[in-house]
């Protein structure tokens, strides 16, 4: 059974142009998919986690959820609108609904300006004129952050990495956003500081009713917070379900490669983790990527038929899980 779809992504690709060498001694142009033709419906109010490996494509689609860019191809839909051609008053109006969470804190912070300084700027570009209003309003976000009032004052050198997402978290805030796109919002930071991020997110989520889409590639993370996940590979969606039916019983081979590389500290954890030898073959190319199963040079479950056929469709199986494999079976009927 489908979820609704709150923040919608309906068979979006991006492509970049790049420049190869061609069969002569010159350059030639050529175009790269990051995301191809990705479709997922989150619904309002859920934990969406999107997690690969490096190079899988799961920030440019965070980037194009957040209309932080434009898809190449297809549609981004907030609460039923069309929200991937905006421009102008409605690019502006748009930022009040959903905001981005970047993974560096550090570098997404100005370090010439002061922390409320950094907190105003969203609300001073939304109208808010008033000095004293805006005062009020960035000790309201500070305070929502775990922040003092007195660290407006201060200048970003002087936070540790932990109180620096903690502002990047109020300035997101400042709009009263429906959707925050988090972006490896814990990956730049210590394990123990981590755990009060997550923490600090979720009792965010819950008093203000957010929608959240997490991009990670630490399952850990994914544990700890999401409702469902979408694992991402060679730019495509592979495998969509939720923490327990990945976490338990995960059905494509990259998802259990994924899974069999968490390190297990518990022998509780240990039993959760497939044991699966992950085949060293090629990664296949962006510019030139091949008709079938892009997984199929690293897959250890791979058969003859997979090669033969074209890259698999994300159907539909028992459970409401979707898989993109040729050895998956899917719903009768589907």
């Amino acid at each position: 059974m489908s979820v609704p779809g709150y923040l919608r992504a309906d068979t979006v690709t991006k492509a970049f142009k790049v420049r190869r060498k061609g069969d002569g001694l010159g350059l030639q142009s050529a175009s790269l998919r990051a995301v191809d033709d990705v479709s997922l419906d989150i619904a309002r109010g859920e934990v969406f986690a999107i997690v690969g490996e490096s190079g899988s494509g799961k920030t440019t689609l965070a980037n194009l959820l957040a209309r932080v860019t434009v898809p190449s191809q297809g549609r981004i839909l907030l609460g039923g609108e069309e929200i991937s051609r905006e421009r102008g008053l409605d690019l502006r109006s748009l930022r009040r609904q959903i905001q981005i969470v970047f993974q560096d804190p550090g570098s997404s912070l100005n370090p010439r300006q002061t922390v409320g300084e950094i907190v105003a700027l969203p609300l001073k570009l939304a109208g808010m004129r008033g000095r004293g209003d805006r005062a009020r309003r960035i000790a309201e976000l500070l305070e929502a952050v775990h922040l003092p009032p007195d660290f407006a004052q201060r200048y970003p050198v002087s936070l540790s990495g932990g109180q620096k997402q903690r502002v990047n978290i109020a300035r997101a805030l400042a709009l009263e956003p429906q959707v925050l796109v988090l972006d490896e919002p814990t990956s730049a930071l210590d394990v123990s500081v981590q755990a009060r991020i997550l923490a600090l997110l979720m009792s965010l989520k819950r008093e203000r009713g957010l929608t959240y889409v997490l991009v990670t590639h630490n399952f850990g993370v994914v544990r700890a917070i999401a409702d469902r996940v979408a694992v991402m590979y060679f730019g495509k969606i592979v495998e969509v379900g939720t923490i327990d039916q990945l976490m338990t019983d995960p059905q494509h081979p990259y998802t259990r490669t994924l899974l069999s590389a968490i390190p297990a500290v518990r022998e509780s954890d240990r039993a959760l983790i497939p044991e699966i030898e992950v085949r060293d073959g090629e990664l296949p190319s962006f510019v030139d990527p091949p008709r079938h199963c892009s997984f199929y040079s690293r897959c250890p479950s791979r058969q003859p038929q997979c090669l033969e056929r074209t890259h698999p469709a994300l159907a539909e199986l028992p459970g409401g899980r979707k898989v993109s494999c040729h050895l998956a079976a899917p719903v009768e009927g589907d």
